[in-house]
Formats: C-alpha cells, sequence, structure tokens
C-alpha cells in the first residue's frame, strides 16, 4: 500500500477517472481526508454525474469522524483507494507514537502538535491504570495533567 499525500480538500483531490456508476456507465470520482480540529480525520468521496451533460460534481460522501491518526492510501495492485486509522480512544500509546513516527510526514504541523499531546495523555492514562486508579479517574487525571503542562509552557 502506498500513502498519499495531500490531498485535502476536492481541489486537491485524488482523481480516478474511470469509476463504475451503476451497472452501465462510468464517471469520475475523486477521494481526500478531511481534518478538523478537536475531531479529527474523515475520509470524503465524490462521484461526477454521466447522465448530466459538463463535469457535475455528485453531493461528498463522508464517512465518520476518527478521533487519532488516518492517511490515505492506494493499492498499487488495482488502484483502489482506501484510508486507515488508529485511534485515540482504542489503541495504546505506544502504537500511536509508532504510527505518528511511520506517518508523520503526511500531516501538517498543527495536526502533529495535537497527535503528540493526545498520545502524551494517553500515556498518563496507561499509567495511572497500571497503578491501579479506576478508569474514569485515569482518564480526568491525564486530561488535567496535559493541562496544567501545557499552561506552564
Amino acid at each position: 500500500m502506498k500513502i498519499l499525500e495531500g490531498h485535502t480538500s476536492p481541489e486537491t483531490a485524488r482523481i480516478v477517472d474511470d469509476y463504475p456508476y451503476g451497472f452501465r456507465l462510468r464517471c469520475k470520482i475523486r477521494y481526500w481526508l478531511e481534518y478538523k480540529k478537536g475531531k479529527g480525520f474523515r475520509f470524503m468521496s465524490q462521484t461526477t454525474n454521466p447522465k448530466k451533460p459538463g463535469e457535475i460534481w455528485n453531493k461528498p460522501k463522508a464517512s465518520t469522524y476518527t478521533l487519532g491518526l488516518v492517511v490515505m492510501l492506494e493499492n498499487p495492485e488495482n488502484g483502489h483507494i482506501s484510508y486507515q486509522g488508529i485511534s485515540y480512544s482504542w489503541d495504546s500509546a505506544e502504537e500511536l507514537q509508532q504510527r505518528l513516527n511511520e506517518w508523520r510526514h503526511t500531516f501538517t504541523q498543527e495536526q502533529q502538535l495535537e497527535a503528540e499531546k493526545y498520545i502524551r495523555m494517553k500515556t498518563d492514562y496507561e499509567r495511572h491504570k497500571a497503578e491501579g486508579v479506576p478508569f474514569q479517574q485515569a482518564a480526568a487525571l491525564a486530561v488535567l495533567e496535559e493541562h496544567k503542562n501545557t499552561e506552564v509552557k
């Protein structure tokens, strides 16, 4: 799988020229990753309407926001476009750090800083859980510690 970079809006989207539209028609489709601070990433796709003259784009389709790290991928064997993500909620701090290191070049500086913040909180949460702190309190402590650390800077 090849990581695709820079496809962050309809204007910069990855375009596939020959995509099926129903059983017989063909169209174009474009793919991009949308990012919104505090919500995360979501995978977007949009097709043209071959039933209308010219290049008329249909309404975009959006996946659910993923609060975590997401990259867009292309399968070199068949050209299919997909995405892969890792969640701040479900994956370990070690897995998150590994993916951030691997995918860092695909993220903006702002996205990298936000990811690092969540990884610090996840590390603190895991430490508190290992100490036997109930999960709700461990989460609250991790957030408070991050808030305290960012206030000092």
